[in-house]
């Protein structure tokens, strides 16, 4: 964990790459975070930059009206925030058809 790392009970990430997504999109990790704490995302494996030593998931949720995906990985019992971003078409589509959203 480095100097500038925000951690609590569930979750922990870069502080500096939360500053530079808020600069970027408007949003930080802090909102981010929201769509894994709510009860309707949904998660894929993300193979392209999973590797032996770490594990990568993309969840996609809503935050306010915009469909958000945030890259996470499993560190123990906390989920560390890797990336956030607008969701692509393909995520959004997965999220309403499990959710029968229109």
């Amino acid at each position: 964990m480095d100097e500038d790392d925000y951690r609590d009970d569930g979750y922990e990430w870069s502080e500096a790459k939360s500053a530079d997504r808020m600069a970027r999109s408007g949003f930080d990790f802090h909102a981010a975070r929201r769509v894994l704490e709510s009860d309707r995302y949904v998660e894929r494996w993300d193979e392209r930059h999973s590797g032996l030593d770490e594990e990568r998931v993309v969840a996609t949720g809503m935050l306010g009206p915009a469909y958000i995906s945030v890259v996470y990985t499993p560190r123990g019992s906390r989920k560390r925030i890797i990336s956030a971003f607008e969701a692509d078409d393909d995520d959004i589509a997965d999220f309403m058809v499990t959710y029968a959203l229109e």
